[in-house]
This record gives C-alpha cells, structure tokens and sequence, in this order.
C-alpha cells in the first residue's frame, strides 16, 4: 500500500521526469490513483464523473508516446476538472440536477490547454449546486467530504477538486473563482492554488463579462502549480479579455528582502487562535528566507465588504445566470435553499447596488494599493477564519460560530471574497499545518496587481522550507469515519 500511496501522491514534476528517463510509466500511477480512488471516493464523494475506460486507454497512449520520443509537456498526468467546466462531450451540471442533460460541444480553452499537453482527465469533481456555497454538497452529488477529517467540508466550490487532490486521487486538477472558490478548497485540503487576475486565463461567455469570476489551477505542489500556470495562461483569439502570455522565471528568484505586509484579519473578518497562530508560524518561515515582516493594519469593515460583495457579484453575468435558472425550476424543491436564499436577495438588492459597491469596492482598493505604494512585495493573512466548516452545512440555516460569535455561514468564515471585486490581484494560496482537528489551515499570498511572478517566488521559497503535509506517515488518514 505505501508503494501505491507514494504513486498516487507522487507530483507531476516527479512523474514526469521519471517518465522521459523511461523509469516509470503512466499507466502505473493512474492505476495507483483509480485505486486510491476505489478505496476512498465512498468516504470522501469528490468524483462527479468518472472516465476511467477512456484514461486507461489514454495512459497506454501516453507510454507509447514516451517510448517513441513524441511526449508533450504534460504526457500522462492525471487531471481532475470541476463540473462546471465543459469537457467536450461530457455533462457540465454545475451540481444541479437542471443541467443534468448538457453535454459541452468543446472543451473549456483552459482545459483545452492541459489536454493539448498530454493531460489525461480521468474525472470531473464535486461542485455545490451552480458553484454557490462554501461547501461542497448538492441535491444530486449529495455532500463531499474533507479527507483530513471526514465530519468537515472541503471548502467551495472547487471543493471536489480540492478532495481528489488531498485523497491522492488526482495529481492536478482545475477549479474557478467567484469569491473564493479556488482558494478556499485550496487552503482547508492542504494544496495550492492560484487565483489569476482578470484575464491571465481564458475564458468564454458570459464569463468574459465578468471580471470577478476566473478559472485557474490546483495542485499539491508549487511545482506544479507553476507548470500549470505556465502551460494555462496566454491570449486566445475567441477572449478579447486574455492577456498576453506570462512566463515564470526559472529557477525562481531569491526572496530575501522582500517585504510583506501582514494583515490578521483584513480588518472585517474574525479568526480562530489556532489559525492565527499556524499563520503566525508561516510568517517566521519567510523571515528565515530574509524577508521583511511588518504588521499592518486595514480599515476595511465587515459592513463595507458585505455591501461591496453583494452588491457587485449578485448583479452582471450572476444576475444573468439566476434569471435563466429561475426559467428553468418547475419544482422549487429541485433546487437548494442556499440559491433561493440568494435569489430573494438578489431581488432586495436597492436600485443602484452595482453602482454603490463599485464605489466601496474603489475605496478598498484605494488602500490596498497604498500598502503595496509603501514598499511592500505583497500582503500575507489567513485564507480562512477557522479551519473549515461542517461538511453538511446549510448555509440557508445553519450559522457558524468563531470566538463565541456568530457569522454568515458562507462568507463570515473567509477572507477570500474581497479580491474578487478587486481582480486585479494575484493570489496563491500555502499550506501553514493542520489544526487540532486535523484540517490544514493555510495563508493567501496577494501580490500587487499582475505581479504574479512575487507570489509565486514567496510561496515556492516558503514550501521548500515549511513543514510538508504530504511525506510519510501525514497522508490523510480520514480520522473521522462517516
């Protein structure tokens, strides 16, 4: 079993290498993955779609390749693709039964990519119901577990991604982001992920509209997650919003010097002592790296961010989607009572909303942008206030508490949801440790805008010295079994 985990948990990078020097082959890691797959998945739920027919026959392919001196950049990597994604030929449901009949006629330019270098797609994972919820669970895929701790959720909305990466049973994956949806799964499963700034990635319609949603890249390593990125982000002639291509340096440039600015809560949100402290932690590893360290603090309010959140991404292509799903219900109870909850307040937004929060949202970019105008290489806080949040979580109903104080189930726990009105920013998202639970708490690394090139050199200097999750006997080992 040890020698199938390390299989399974074995990073892209390492893969690959293995494979051009023909020491290993494709087929044994993704049979290693399906394995781990077979012996989880009924525990943790991160699969929507399975196509594991088609990846076997794609992994010989791949072997062949390897054999022959043809293999592209990715040839033979699992990748795991959120469901709400199009894969050309496969059901994008979004986690809703209503979408159960759409079959994408192409594949998402994102995806497309991956599968040009060699990416092998062997599932589609989890989504919560149209990928609105800070968990993972649906009236179809019922709940997605957290393979750290089963009775916690896996973040959403990429939450099945996020589970696959964390359960060995995938070794890349894609996930997107509205208010968090890449990060939060990130950081509550132990991996990394990237939030892009508007237009690093393509997209499509309607999405193009809409700068505060963006889809982007998961893994376990920053390795990885660099390859990804490098392979991913560029112009596309159908995306007059793509940007031109941007590549990495290598190797990745010391980051002795620069200067981060810590901020605990983003001056709105609440936090829990253990994640406070394993960020805490976190910061004296960039010291030992020769960073600078300085606390500052944020003026941003709970209200300010609340109002701005709504209020932009409750309008535009999301008011849009709403409406067409609305079109489609003929029975409310076929949908969750997260969407009507947001529905009706989407219909109580006042006139003028949009217009309001793209004022506040100018204000709290205005000192955002003063902290990087002083000096700083980026921003350091918690992605989330607490480590996760029960798997099954309503947030229709269910409250959320932190310090003894009540929150808004989905967003009260996060620090997330503010860089998706300021999109401009790129973010990575590091492990920081696991809490007493056992659930990995993380930090979200921001960097000033379009400075992608610093939040991938901290976090990749931060992983080599930070202690790894993934080594040994730290597999997640499911300590709490449903």
């Amino acid at each position: 079993m040890a020698a199938k985990l390390d299989l399974a948990y074995m990073p892209a990078a390492t893969q690959l290498r293995l494979y051009r020097a023909k020491q290993l082959s494709p087929v044994e890691v993704l049979e290693a993955q399906l394995a781990r797959a077979d012996e989880v998945e009924p525990k943790i739920n991160a699969f929507a779609w399975k196509f594991y027919d088609e990846a076997r026959a794609a992994a010989k392919q791949a072997e062949a390749r390897y054999m022959s001196g043809e293999a592209r950049p990715l040839e033979g990597v699992t990748l795991a693709v959120k469901d709400d994604t199009d894969l050309e030929g496969q059901v994008t449901a979004s986690g809703s039964k209503l979408f159960l009949d759409y079959v994408a006629p192409s594949s998402h330019p994102m995806v497309q990519r991956f599968l040009d270098a060699g990416a092998i797609v062997h599932a589609k994972t989890t989504v919560p119901e149209f990928c609105i919820s800070t968990v993972t669970t649906s009236h179809h895929w019922g709940t997605t577990r957290n393979p750290w701790n089963l009775e916690y959720g896996p973040g959403g909305s990429s939450g099945g991604s996020g589970a696959a990466l964390a359960a060995g049973t995938a070794t890349l994956a894609t996930g997107s982001d509205s208010g968090g949806s890449i990060r939060i799964p990130a950081g509550v499963n132990g991996v990394c992920g990237f939030k892009a700034p508007f237009g690093r990635f393509p997209t499509v319609v309607p999405w193009t509209l809409s700068p505060h949603s963006v889809y982007g890249p998961m893994a376990r390593t920053m390795d990885d997650l660099s390859l990804m990125y490098d392979l991913g982000n560029g112009p596309a002639s159908y995306d007059h919003t793509a940007l031109r291509k941007n590549k990495l340096p290598e190797p990745m440039p010391s980051v002795a010097g620069r200067r981060i600015a810590y901020s605990p809560d983003l001056g709105f949100a609440r936090i829990d002592p253990e994640v406070r402290a394993n960020t805490e932690r976190a910061l004296r590893h960039f010291e030992t790296l020769g960073a600078r360290v300085e606390e500052v603090s944020m003026n941003w309010t709970h209200e300010k961010v609340q109002d701005a959140v709504y209020g932009t991404l409750l309008t535009g292509a999301w008011r849009s989607f709403f409406d067409q799903v609305q079109e489609m219900i003929s029975d409310p109870k076929d949908v969750s009572d997260q969407y009507h909850a947001l529905y009706r307040k989407m219909l109580s937004l006042p006139k003028g909303a949009a217009e309001s929060a793209a004022v506040l949202a100018a204000e709290m970019n205005t000192e955002l942008h003063a902290i990087f105008s002083s000096g700083f290489d980026a921003i350091v806080s918690p992605t989330t206030g607490l480590p996760s949040i029960p798997a099954a979580t309503n947030h229709a109903t269910d409250s959320v508490t932190i310090n003894n104080v009540t929150v808004d189930s989905m967003t009260g726990w996060c620090l997330t949801h503010p860089f998706n009105l300021l999109y401009l920013y790129p973010i990575v998202v590091a492990q920081t440790g696991r809490a007493a639970n056992n659930v990995p708490t993380s930090i979200q690394i921001i960097g000033d805008r379009y400075d992608d090139d610093t939040v991938f050199a901290l976090a990749s200097a931060y992983e080599r010295v930070a202690e790894p999750l993934y080594t040994g006997e730290a597999f997640p080992d499911f300590r709490s079994e449903i």
